[in-house]
Formats: structure tokens, sequence, C-alpha cells
């Protein structure tokens, strides 16, 4: 059958329902009628076939329950609680992660009918692998619903009537799902209403628990009408920053947000949504002593504060830059997303969680192409600095002569032809942020000095300026470098280089990569169209044979190309461009990393190694580059410094 499609699901409903399903009707909720058109067009499944249960083995069930310590330890109450109240009636509760993984599971009897269902710890409910269920499918939808019976996709799940509201964090991304599931329920789905409201509530109170950790250092807000008798699973929370701006919520807070306000909640300040501000609510409230009633818009509600956990100065406004539209938090990949499922960067992660906030820079190493800003970003918003400015300064892309003004700015009048209003560098633009200093093995040694000392000062000084600057950022840098071995070369500050070093955050090339096909997938429905694409068995074994030297900004751009050629979807070997298909790329390369970099030679053997290899690439510098790991600014440099002229230009040279 071929389908003509809406955008959302199947223009003809009834059609995709009789071909599809011939023994059943069309379901009146339209969530259950998509997910079955995912289920078959987006995922390939058949409904009448016996799907494959994927239980995860006990190494890494181990290592995701470890992963997701946090959220299980505050979920765990949540769990236990529910399965008190449905258990006697025959219904086993999960807690899943985002991925549709069971991290938890409480089942009513010690009998393997439940097993047998994959109502276990470690079964997979994601959609692309069994269809239509209740986890799956309210991950997807990120809705609260039933999923009774023959709703389900695949015929061995239709004994199972399942129960499921998905869990989202404080920045309104789902964190995972809640599902109570019974087994042979004869009745019909209007009687699964009730224990969906338990879902509901338990799921909101852990919601409401993990915001109050993940905030326990921050100002936090509890709003709820003014009413006899209010729920207090829908109580609002709000997380403030120091400045009153709104850089975390609950659900309820969001879904109310959006009925009655105006456009994004996170970045918001205080006073756009209440009429105080953070000292007068302070003042109010009586530091939180004491709970207030405030109109906000028609309605009167109670508000009451809750102090940070850790002793901070009273909050007093500061004029600090705009913070970055919320929209941007949204969209930004998470640390966890990035990782993946790669058991070395997921470890990285858990490190770099608990080091946040902790006034350490961290180093990021990494190929050309292995995302290391979009990491430095993912840490960003990860932060308690998430609403401040992200600033990103590469040191290679910027000539020499202008990086000290892009960094440090200067006053008006500093000297002849500059800006006259002066320009403000970088440091002071992230002020109250984030600096992100992208190839800092490229920064010219005299500027390293001056950046050493503002590090160590945490002041600055715009030329021109009559006195220096307070600075407060966090610093991460980057780097395809080794910068230990440029410190051995004298090319690289040691204290410099030890100052930025307060964490090493090593991002594997994508050959590497143990995800490497799940990573395939997951970009390929990031680009436009690729959602709908799906790549065949040989084009997936070309791709994850392949060598992969410019990394994953090299994958998006061959996923891109096969997504263009792509006839109805089908991704083949004949959408792949030829270095991917060069039979010579796969294994018979020799891997970036084993060749050693330009700033590993000595100062005798790096002129004429850099001579051979232009020569060798026809002068193109791009090439030569990437064969020796190092930007394009720096390699003229060397080619000025040793000079280097190209045949072309020689006659000028004279």
């Amino acid at each position: 059958m071929s389908l003509q499609t809406t955008g959302n699901g199947p223009a003809d409903l009834n059609a995709f329902v009789g071909d599809y399903f011939p023994d059943r009707s069309l379901p009146s909720d339209g969530l259950i009628v998509q997910s079955w058109y995912r289920s078959v067009v987006e995922h390939g499944l058949k409904p009448a076939s016996r799907g494959h249960k994927v239980i995860l083995s006990a190494a890494e069930i181990h290592r995701h329950q470890e992963f997701h310590h946090d959220y299980m330890s505050i979920a765990g109450q949540g769990v236990s609680g529910l399965a008190k109240r449905v258990g006697l009636a025959g219904f086993a509760v999960l807690l899943s992660d985002e991925h549709g993984i069971a991290l938890d599971s409480r089942v009513p009897t010690s009998g393997s009918a439940y097993a047998d269902s994959g109502l276990i710890v470690g079964s997979r409910w994601d959609e692309s692998l069994v269809g239509t269920n209740g986890i799956g499918t309210g991950l997807a939808s990120g809705s609260a619903l039933i999923i009774h019976r023959d709703e389900h996709f695949l015929r061995e799940n239709d004994r199972l009537s399942c129960s499921v509201s998905p869990i989202f964090d404080s920045l309104g991304n789902v964190r995972g799902c809640l599902n109570a599931s019974c087994l042979n329920s004869n009745g019909p789905k209007e009687a699964q209403y009730l224990t969906l409201q338990l879902v509901i509530m338990y799921a909101r109170m852990i919601e409401n628990a993990y915001f109050r950790h993940s905030h326990r250092n921050t100002l936090t807000l509890m709003i709820k009408p003014c009413e006899e008798i209010s729920d207090l699973a829908n109580e609002q929370l709000l997380a403030l920053d120091d400045h009153g701006r709104v850089i975390g919520a609950n659900r309820a807070a969001f879904v109310e947000h959006q009925t009655h306000g105006h456009g994004l909640l996170l970045g918001r300040r205080l006073s756009d949504l209440l009429p105080v501000d953070v000292d007068e609510l302070l003042r109010l409230c009586n530091g939180g002593a004491n709970a207030t009633r405030l109109r906000a818009g028609q309605r009167l509600v109670e508000v009451g504060l809750r102090m940070p956990v850790k002793v901070r100065a009273p909050l007093q406004p500061q004029p600090q830059p705009q913070p970055q539209p919320a929209a941007i938090i949204h969209r930004a990949p998470t640390l966890e997303r990035l990782a993946g499922a790669d058991t070395r960067l997921q470890k990285s992660v858990t490190r770099l969680h608990k080091v946040l906030d902790k006034d350490l820079p961290i180093l990021i190493n990494g190929e050309t192409g292995t995302g290391k800003e979009a990491f430095a970003r993912a840490i960003h918003l990860a932060s308690a600095r998430r609403s401040g400015p992200f600033v990103a300064l590469n040191c290679a892309a910027i000539p020499e002569t202008l990086i000290e003004s892009e960094l440090f700015g200067y006053r008006s009048g500093s000297f002849t032809g500059a800006n006259k209003k002066g320009m403000k560098g970088k440091l002071e633009i992230a002020n109250g942020g984030t600096l992100f200093l992208d190839e800092i093995g490229d920064m010219p040694t005299h500027l390293q000095t001056r950046l050493l000392r503002v590090l160590a000062e945490r002041e600055i000084s715009p030329l021109g300026a009559d006195t220096p600057l307070p600075l407060d950022i966090q610093v991460i840098s980057a780097t395809h470098q080794n910068l230990s071995h440029r410190v051995a070369g004298k090319t690289f500050r040691e204290d410099l280089f030890y100052r930025l070093n307060g964490m090493t955050l090593q991002l594997p090339a994508l050959r590497e990569r143990s995800d490497l096909r799940s990573l395939i997938e997951s970009v390929l429905r990031d680009q436009p169209g690729g959602e709908h694409c799906r790549i065949d068995a040989t084009s997936m074994k070309l791709l994850s044979r392949y060598d992969w030297p410019g990394n994953i900004r090299q994958l998006i751009n061959v996923l891109r190309y096969a997504v263009a050629l792509a006839d109805n979807g089908h991704i083949d070997a004949e959408c792949l461009p030829d270095e991917v298909l060069d039979e010579r790329q796969h294994g018979l390369q020799a891997p970036v990393q084993n060749r050693p970099p330009l700033a590993r030679l000595t100062a005798d053997d790096e002129g004429q190694r850099l001579l051979e290899a232009l020569r060798r690439h026809q002068w193109n510098i791009t090439g030569v580059a990437d064969e020796l790991a190092v930007a394009r600014s720096t390699l003229y440099r060397k080619m000025k410094k040793y000079r280097i002229v190209p045949p072309n230009r020689v006659d000028q040279a004279h």
C-alpha cells in the first residue's frame, strides 16, 4: 500500500488501519493511530510478527543504573508508593529512562508471567523496537495515556493494559516514564482511568522531588492557587538565578505558562510573572520563613520561597548581559545525548556532572570534527551559569594581530583606527557565563602570558581602561593538539596548561565510538528529511567500516548528501559519496591519530616535513592542514616562519 501522508500521519486513517490492522477498528485516541503509523512507516515493523524482546545484559543494566543513580534514588519512593496502591490489583510498576529502558520494576508476585511479558529491569520499550506500547508511546508523544490490550502494535503484547505518564526534568525535557501494567485485563479501557490518574500523580511527585534535588543550591518558588483544597502534585515550582531569571521549572509551571503566559518560560524575569521582584518577594516572605499571597493576572496565588542549601549573600540585581534565548536551551543537545551509548563518554559525563559549578576549568581534547564546541555548550547549559552568556573564540581562525583585541577589548580612543565607541572583548562579554577557547593550542605565546594573568587574578584590563574589571567566568578550552608535547617543546606555557587543565574531557574519534551504528541512525534522524529515511544493511556496513577522518562533522555532510539522493526514503550504496565507497578507506588507510601532528616534530625537521606535505598535496592548504592536524591559520604562520612560498608566488617573493 502506498500511503499518502499529511505530516502527522496517513491522510486516510481508516484505509491505513484497514490495510495494516484488518481485524481492528480505528481507535478514538489519535496518539495511538499516529504511533501505529510510526511503527509501520518509520520503524518498519509488522504487527503480526513476533517481536524479539531486547533485554540488556547484567553488566549493561548495572552501567545504566549507575549512570541514572540520582534519578533512580529520587524516583524510588514514588515507584514504591505507586506499587503499594496498585500491586494488589495485579499491576506491575516500571520506571524507565528517556530511551525506554526499564531501570526499576516492582511486580506483585514472583511468578514468571510478568518476566515473560518483558516487565522486568533491563527491558527496552522504545517504539523503534516493539512499536506502540505504554512506555515507548508515552516517550514519543510526551503525553500521559493508556495503551489497552490490542492497541499495542505487536500481537504478543495484546494481553497488557498499560497506564503511563512521562516524567519531565526542569528544562521541560522528557526524563523517563512511570508505567503501571496489568496482564489479561478483561474489562474495558475505561476501567483503567483511575489507575492512570494515580500514575500521573506519582509521576508529578517524582518530578517535583527531582526538581528540588536538581535546584537545591538555587532559590526556588512554590506557587499554588488560593483554594480551600489544592492539588499539591500540581504545585508550580520555579528556580531562579541570582538576578531573578527562571532557570528551571516543573511540569505544572510549564503547562500553566503555556496556557496563560506568552513566549518561553525559561529566561523570563520573576517580575514578568508576578507583580514583585526578587528583593520584594524576599521581604514579603521574611526570607522564606512564611508564604505570601499575590495576584497573578485574574487569580490569587500563594507563593512560598525555599532558600538555597548553601549560604549565599543577599540577592542584589546587577546589570548583566541578556541570557541566551530559552529556545536554544531546548534545541541544544544535552551531555547525555552527546554521549549516546558510548561507555567511555557516559563515564566522562558522569564525572562532568560532579565537577560542574566547582570552579574548575575544563580542557576538551579531540580530533577535528568530534564535537568539542557541542560538548562545551552542553556543559554550559548543564551548569548554574546556563542563563548567562556562552561566548566562543576560535584562537586559530582569527589573525594573530586581532586575537588580543578580540579577547581583551579596548576603550574609546585607545589607538589610531580604533572604534570610537571602543569594543568589549570576549572575556568581558562572557562575564557571568562561560568562555569557550577553541583551538587553544594555536594561541600566540605572548597572549598566553596575558591570559594566565587574567585567570589567576580574576580581573581584566582592556586597553585604555583606567581600572581593571572583576571577572567571573567558567573557562572551557579545546584543542586537537597534544598540549603536553607542546609544553615539552616550549611552544605552550606549562603554567597556563595546568591552569586550564582542571579536568580533561577526551572525545573519542568517530571510528573509535562503541555506539557508531546507533549514532549514525541518530544523526540521520536529525537531518532535514532524515527522519523518514532508512539505511540498508550494505550501506550501514560501509558507513561503519569507514575511517571518518572528519569525524561527526564529516558524517553530517555524508548523511545530508545521502538523504538528498535517497529515493522513497531508501538509502543504499548509490546514495553514498565516493570516499565512503572507496575500499582503500576501509581499514587500509592509517588512522589519523597514528599520524604524528606537526606540533610533535622538532624545529629541525618541522620545516622539511611541512614542505614535503605541501608538495605531496600540490600546495592544497586544506589537505595539508588535515594531514598534519593543524589549523590553516597555524599552517600559514609556519610557512612564514620557514619562508616557504608557493611556486606561483616565487616571483612575487623575490
